[in-house]
């Protein structure tokens, strides 16, 4: 019989990674290509035509069940339509669970990859599945997902965990959101690049925090990537607190510093004197199985109520 997998993608802003992925989340014929390739003729376009090519090597070999996707977008609570998608033109307000599922003739499921990515910390921690968690991951922005009582947090229309938006008060910096004041242009991976370009000119990003983390410039972003943890941390009391991203990546990144900014930051006594940090193993194929895991879920869920009627 042939092993049973869900075509997985993990789609960002620069590249766009695909595999297949079983029940176990075992991950097979995993690929990475540039985004921008796949935008040349419209992204949509390119994302069809990816999945199809794909779908025809691989379907002798396995039995492909259904497409799961992560966006790096704000998606709607049905997590049918992508409401805002920043870094790749053309996918705001477009029902792409639609799309897809017309043309592929397969069920099609939709996450914003953030979210695939805690479900994959969840699952590689073992956590159990009553915590509370919430996973803050600092690349470009400041990604966050919070998963509650065996789900992720959804909120009202579908955005719950825009944590890079909290507003800081006279705060003057103009954020991608449109919004004046967020905390994500000021703790985020954009603020590196304009330190590389003006006070630390001609500094390699990656180089940043091995030459500059003591300076004043690097302190205060180290700290505002510390204020929207702290601020989660506050609300939620949560069992776990993931940290990841390419930031946490990089040489010379002072991660006892962020710990203590987040102390510092948190209500004392309490959650402040019982916090319990775990970080993430960045690999390429996270967001991909992240998406396996997603996907089955689904799957399952679907599986059981038919099961019912039978």
């Amino acid at each position: 019989m042939e092993k049973e997998v869900i075509i997985c993608l993990d789609i960002g802003g620069t590249n766009c990674r695909i595999g297949l992925v079983d029940r176990e989340y075992e991950i097979y014929a995993q690929q990475i290509l540039a985004t921008a390739g796949l935008a040349e003729g419209g992204f949509m376009n390119g994302l069809l035509q990816l999945i199809e090519e794909y779908r025809e090597t691989y379907q002798e070999d396995f039995q492909i069940n259904a497409v799961s996707l992560g966006f790096p977008s704000t998606i709607d609570r049905t997590r049918r339509k992508l409401l805002s998608t920043p870094n790749i033109e053309g996918m705001d307000n477009l029902e792409v669970a639609d799309i897809l599922e017309e043309r592929l003739a397969l069920p099609v499921y939709l996450e914003r990859d953030v979210n695939l990515l805690l479900l994959y910390d969840l699952f590689s921690f073992r956590l159990e599945e009553e915590s509370t968690v919430i996973g803050v991951y600092f690349g470009t922005g400041i990604g966050n997902g919070i998963y509650m009582n065996g789900k992720l947090l959804y909120g009202r229309n579908g955005v719950a965990g825009e944590l890079g938006h909290i507003p800081q008060l006279h705060a003057d910096t103009v954020c991608g959101c449109g919004n004046t004041g967020c905390i994500e242009p000021i703790g985020g991976g954009r603020c590196l690049e304009e330190l590389c370009t003006g006070t630390f000119a001609g500094t390699r990003i990656r180089d940043i925090y091995k030459k500059y983390r003591d300076t004043p410039e690097l302190k205060t972003q180290v700290e505002a990537m510390s204020i929207p943890v702290a601020t989660e941390i506050n609300i939620l009391d949560p069992d776990y607190v993931i940290l990841g991203g390419g930031l946490l990546q990089m040489e010379g990144f002072p991660l006892k510093s962020l710990e203590e900014n987040i102390y510092k930051h948190t209500r004392k006594p309490y959650p402040a004197e019982n916090l319990r940090f775990l970080y993430s193993n960045v690999n390429q194929e996270n967001g991909i199985i992240g998406a396996g895991i997603y996907g089955w879920k689904k799957w399952k869920e679907v599986e059981k109520y038919e099961m019912s009627y039978v």
